[in-house]
């Protein structure tokens, strides 16, 4: 800046007087201009430099701060609104404006609508109903509620660079480096967090009372991707919460315990008299970006290995145990197998079935390697078969024996005393058995033949549905006769000795005045139960409850093996009396039967039998 003042006056000159008055009003008008600067009056154009409008070429705050006030719930009696000391450009009309301290403006007795904060000559920020010159903000107002909400810039005005703003851009006490120019700076923002700078980033425009906003976020679980949209949660008053995203499914939470293992940190937020008070960004980008649900980075199908001679599960575990681990294998549409660590009975075990677990050693599925026969003898005889008058067969035969054998694992062979006579014997008039579907035909040891008063008695195998077939070669039509009797047959034993089990079945809910008749696979076909104990571990059951078992899946009466009436729920049932068990249907599994008896609420139960399984 330079003054050029006219200083060439000589004697005799007239209009001395005039050249006199122009210096001065020139020195007057650039020391007007100096004051401007030095004191930042606001006015018009002679007080903004030509380097400021350079700098601010658009209208906008000059400051991230600058004007700044919170959304959410005002506090009676005045209901103020508060806002922040700030600095102005209009831009094209050339007005500065600026304020250094806080100011309070009460919105008690405004209607409900939309307000807007304007400034004025002075800087000052004054609310209306209507916009004005060098309108800054926007906002609603509630007057039943007294919430702020729908905080915005007003059409035009920018957010523009302060000088804090750019001290703060151009350190980087993470780092602790600092730049010289914003170039880099911003470069190096970039190779550090690309997009991920804002993801689940606070949304302090869209706070309302309790409810806090954040940012749309993807979040990684192994090989899938969760996109979560922005939103808010609401926390609890006067108290610090803690935000966090969940990596198996993108979902925000917030609680107000801590953050929790497996969950990736968002915020620490204080809130005090219904409003947010205070929020701290704990988020780690090294999760954020990586999340292996929750485990730290992990990903599917790339992680083939580790150099590492231990992998360890649950490792950011301390203090005294209490978390069971395992390892699971998917099978689609089957149900999952696993092995775990049972933390609670200090074994490994592991599951067929999703649902029952065995002790890793145990033998479950074979109590020996070997399959044993026993006879078993008929004390009375039955007559299985009686034909009189009768003629040549066409073709085999069906004798069933099912309804006269009982033999849970099977029988291999039947005992029979077979009478047959025709009344022109011969040797080629008998009758001759074979098991069920033979390939070969039989030899005259499977064959009886003269009359009823020479029988013999057969050994005939059988097919697993207990059925065998005989053939007649009769000496013409209406000739010959039959009788049978089933003597004895010989019975299955799978493996030998007892085997000592504890089975628990999955939990079984019952509705209020209802019953719950299951069928608990991967049980035993035959046993001793040494103990019984059902435990109410859900629900709200006051009154009392039964439980029955079954000898199968049909639930009669007639197959009843055990039944307990008026349980008391408050105490666990514990039977240590001994009762036999089994499945008639050979199928392994636990008929079991729980009936509650209240009228209003429901129960969950757990079952537990530790049972001596027989061969």
């Amino acid at each position: 800046m330079s003054v050029s003042l006219f200083k060439a006056f000589v004697q005799g000159m007239t209009d001395y007087i005039v050249k006199h008055n122009a210096n001065y009003a020139l020195i007057e008008t650039n020391l007007n201009y100096l004051l401007g600067m030095v004191t930042g009056q606001a006015g018009g154009d002679i007080s903004v430099p030509p380097g400021l409008k350079e700098v601010f070429d658009r209208k906008g705050l000059i400051g991230i701060g600058s004007y700044g006030f919170n959304a959410g719930s005002l506090t009676g009696p005045s209901y103020n609104l508060t806002v922040a000391a700030g600095a102005y450009w209009s831009g094209a009309t050339g007005n500065f404006r600026s304020k250094a301290t806080p100011t309070s403006i009460s919105m008690s007795g405004q209607a409900t609508g939309t307000y807007y904060v304007y400034l004025d000559a002075s800087g000052n920020p004054v609310v209306g109903i209507s916009a004005l010159a060098d309108t800054v903000w926007q906002f609603a107002w509630n007057s039943s509620t007294h919430v702020v909400s729908a905080k915005a810039l007003y059409a035009g005005v920018s957010i523009l660079f302060g000088g804090d703003d750019y001290a703060d851009q151009l350190t980087s006490a993470a780092r602790n480096k600092s730049f010289t120019k914003v170039a880099d700076r911003l470069e190096a923002i970039e190779q550090l967090l690309a997009e991920m700078s804002g993801f689940y980033a606070e949304d302090p425009d869209n706070h309302a009372g309790l409810d806090f906003s954040y940012l749309a976020g993807k979040v990684r679980n192994d090989s899938v991707i969760y996109d979560t949209v922005a939103g808010h949660v609401t926390l609890a008053d006067d108290d610090t919460n803690y935000v966090e995203v969940d990596p198996a499914d993108g979902v925000v939470s917030a609680n107000g315990t801590g953050f929790t293992s497996g969950q990736i940190a968002l915020f620490q937020v204080v809130t005090a008299s219904g409003a947010i008070a205070n929020v701290t960004d704990v988020r780690t980008w090294a999760l954020a970006g990586t999340g292996g649900g929750g485990g730290g980075g992990h990903t599917q199908n790339t992680d083939l290995g580790t150099t590492s001679p231990a992998f360890t599960l649950n490792n950011d575990a301390t203090g005294a145990p209490t978390q069971d681990c395992k390892l699971e294998v998917e099978r689609g549409n089957e149900t999952n197998v696993a092995i775990k660590w049972n933390e609670t009975e200090n074994k490994w075990q592991y599951t067929n079935d999703g649902a029952n677990w065995y002790d890793l050693g145990d033998i479950t599925v074979a109590l020996g390697a070997q399959e044993l026969t026993k006879y078993v003898p008929v004390d009375d005889p039955q007559e299985v078969w009686t034909e009189t008058n009768r003629g040549a067969s066409i073709d085999w035969e069906d004798l069933d024996l099912s309804s006269f054998i009982s033999a849970m694992q099977g029988c291999s062979a039947v005992v029979l005393r077979v009478f047959f006579w025709d009344s022109a014997p011969g040797p080629g008039v008998n009758v001759q058995f074979r098991k069920k579907d033979a390939p070969a035909l039989p030899t005259l040891a499977y064959s009886a033949w003269k009359d009823e008063y020479d029988p013999r008695t057969l050994i005939v195998g059988v097919d697993d549905d207990l059925l065998c077939q005989f053939f007649a070669n009769a000496s013409g039509v209406d000739t010959a006769n039959l009788r049978v009797f089933l003597l004895g047959y010989f019975e299955k034993v799978i493996g030998v000795g007892t085997q000592d089990r504890t089975f628990t079945p999955l939990p079984i809910t019952v509705a209020a005045s209802g019953n719950a008749a299951v069928n608990q696979t991967s049980f035993i076909n035959r046993g001793l139960v040494h103990y019984l104990k059902v435990a109410e571990t859900g629900g709200a059951l006051t009154g009392t409850y039964n439980i029955e078992i079954y000898a199968k899946d049909t639930f009669l009466a007639a197959d009843l093996v055990y039944k307990a009436t008026s349980i008391d729920p408050a105490v666990d049932y514990e039977d240590w009396m001994p009762f036999w068990v089994h499945d008639d249907d050979k199928t392994q599994e636990l008929h079991l039967k729980l009936i509650n008896n209240d009228a209003s609420h429901q129960g969950v139960f757990s079952v537990t039998l530790r049972v001596e399984q027989f061969a």
